[in-house]
C-alpha cells in the first residue's frame, strides 16, 4: 500500500488539469454566480441548469438533460459520455449523470466544449465561462428557449420542466449549424520522450533515448500526414525540454474539443540488466508489477530536468485514484496498445512484452486515448543498434501509421457523427 501512494504520488505533480479544478464562476448574463464543484462519481462536473445563467434553456429529467443555447439544441443522456448536437454525436471524456435529483455535466464540457463550439461567443479562463460582450441577447436563440432566460428560474440545480425524451436534435437546428456537417481530421499527437536537457536513458555505445525518440515521432508525422485525413501535431520537433504536464496539456489544445483524436509517447526502454531485450505498449492506469512500476518511475524521473514542479496535496491523490478508476479513455486506450503490440510483433526480433499499464505523468491529463511505446531497450546492445539505425526506425514508424490507421477505423462508432451511438 505504501508503494501504490508512493507512485501516485508521484504521478500527481506537476498538478493535472482536473486536480486544479475547485468552482465555475458564470458571467456575462445577469449577475456573475459562483457553482460549486461536485464529485460525486469521481470526476469534476457542475449541475446543467447553471447554463441559463448564460441564457440557455434548460430541461432536464432523470433520462438526461436538453438545453437550447446559440441555435443549438443540445441532447445529454445519463450514464453515457455522448451527447447530441443538430442531430450529431459529440464525445466527452466523462458521462453525464443524475444526483439528487440534479443533471450534471462535466467540467470538460463548460472549460473545453463550449468555448471551442461558440468561440466567437464565450470564453473561458481561470475558471470563468463568460459570455463575450454582444452576445448576450443572442445566448437564447431557439424557439425552445424559455421566457425571462436565466434571471426566471434559480440556479440550485433542480428543473421542474422535465425531458421526456432524449433523441437527436431536429432537422431545424442542424440547418442552423450547418459547420457541423463538415468533416473533420482524425488528430494525432505523437509526442517524443524526452528532449533538451534531460536525455533519457543512454546505451552503451552512447545512443541516446531523446534521439531515436524524435527520430521515430518525426517519420511518423510526415507518413500520417502523406496517407491523408490526419491532423498531426508533435510536442516537439527539436532537441529541447518540455515539461511532462505540459504535453497532454498541448494535446488538449489541439484536440480542441474534436472526439476523434489520440496521443502517443514514444520512448526507449532501459534497464541494469543487459540482457534484457523486447517492445511494450504502457496505457495509464495503476501499476500491478515491479517491473509496471520500474518503467514509470524512470520515465516519470524526467521531471528532476525540469525548473519548477508543483506541490500536490491529498485531495489531489484521491482526484487521481478515482480518475483512474473512471476515466472513459481507459478502455480506448487499452485497444489502442493492443493494436500497437500487435503491428509491432509483425517485424519486431525482440519479444513481446505485451500491454501494460502505470502511472506515467505524461499521460496525465489527456482528454483522448493515450499511450506510451517503449520501442525496445536501448541498455541491450542489439537493440541499440536497431533502435538508431534507419531501416529499423522505417518498420517502427510504418507499424505506428498502421496501428493508427486500425485504431481509428475500429473505433469510427465512438466518434464517427451520429453513427453507431
Amino acid at each position: 500500500m505504501i508503494r501504490l501512494l508512493l507512485t501516485l504520488a508521484l504521478i500527481a505533480a506537476p498538478t493535472p488539469l482536473w486536480a486544479q479544478v475547485r468552482a465555475l464562476r458564470l458571467e456575462g448574463v445577469g449577475e456573475p454566480v459562483d457553482v460549486p464543484l461536485a464529485l460525486h462519481r469521481g470526476f469534476p462536473a457542475f449541475p446543467a441548469t447553471v447554463l441559463r445563467r448564460i441564457g440557455a434553456d434548460v430541461r432536464t429529467g432523470p433520462e438526461g438533460a436538453r438545453v437550447a443555447l446559440f441555435g443549438d439544441t443540445l441532447v445529454f443522456e445519463t450514464h453515457s459520455p455522448f451527447f447530441f448536437v443538430a442531430g450529431k454525436a459529440q464525445q466527452l471524456v466523462a458521462p453525464a449523470y443524475a444526483e439528487g435529483g440534479i443533471v450534471y455535466l462535466p467540467h470538460q464540457f463548460f472549460a473545453e466544449w463550449l468555448p471551442t463550439r461558440y468561440a466567437d461567443r464565450l470564453r473561458f479562463g481561470d475558471g470563468v465561462l463568460r459570455v463575450v460582450s454582444g452576445a448576450q441577447h443572442a445566448a437564447s436563440g431557439t424557439d425552445a428557449a424559455a421566457p425571462g432566460g436565466s434571471d426566471a428560474r434559480p440556479d440550485d440545480g433542480r428543473d421542474s420542466e422535465h425531458v421526456g425524451s432524449t433523441a437527436p436534435a431536429d432537422a431545424a437546428s442542424a440547418e442552423r449549424t450547418p459547420q457541423a456537417d463538415a468533416p473533420q481530421p482524425r488528430v494525432v499527437i505523437i509526442d517524443a520522450g524526452h528532449g533538451g536537457r534531460d536525455p533519457g536513458k543512454p546505451g552503451p555505445n552512447g545512443v541516446l533515448e531523446k534521439d531515436v525518440a524524435l527520430a521515430v515521432a518525426k517519420r511518423l508525422a510526415e507518413e500520417l500526414r502523406s496517407r491523408g485525413g490526419y491532423e498531426v501535431h508533435l510536442t516537439r520537433t527539436t532537441d529541447t525540454l518540455i515539461a511532462l504536464a505540459d504535453r497532454p496539456r498541448m494535446a488538449n489544445e489541439w484536440k480542441a474539443g474534436r472526439p476523434a483524436a489520440l496521443f502517443l509517447s514514444i520512448h526507449a526502454n532501459s534497464v541494469s540488466a543487459r540482457s534484457v531485450r523486447g517492445f511494450e505498449t504502457f496505457f495509464l492506469s495503476e501499476a500491478r508489477t515491479e517491473d509496471e512500476r520500474r518503467v514509470a518511475e524512470m520515465e516519470n524521473a524526467a521531471v528532476a530536468y525540469e525548473e519548477t514542479t508543483a506541490a500536490t496535496g491529498g485531495d489531489d491523490l484521491d482526484w487521481i485514484l478515482n480518475t483512474l478508476r473512471n476515466n472513459f479513455y481507459l478502455r480506448a486506450s487499452n485497444d489502442l496498445a493492443e493494436v500497437i503490440q500487435r503491428r509491432i510483433d509483425a517485424f519486431h526480433p525482440g519479444p513481446n512484452r505485451g500491454v501494460k499499464q502505470a502511472g506515467f505523468r505524461v499521460l496525465v491529463g489527456a482528454f483522448m486515448p493515450a499511450v506510451l511505446v517503449e520501442m525496445g531497450f536501448i541498455s541491450n546492445r542489439r537493440e541499440e543498434a536497431l533502435l538508431r539505425s534507419s531501416s529499423f526506425q522505417a518498420k517502427m514508424t510504418r507499424a505506428l501509421a498502421d496501428a493508427v490507421d486500425e485504431f481509428f477505423r475500429s473505433h469510427e462508432h465512438l466518434w464517427a457523427a451520429g453513427e453507431g451511438v
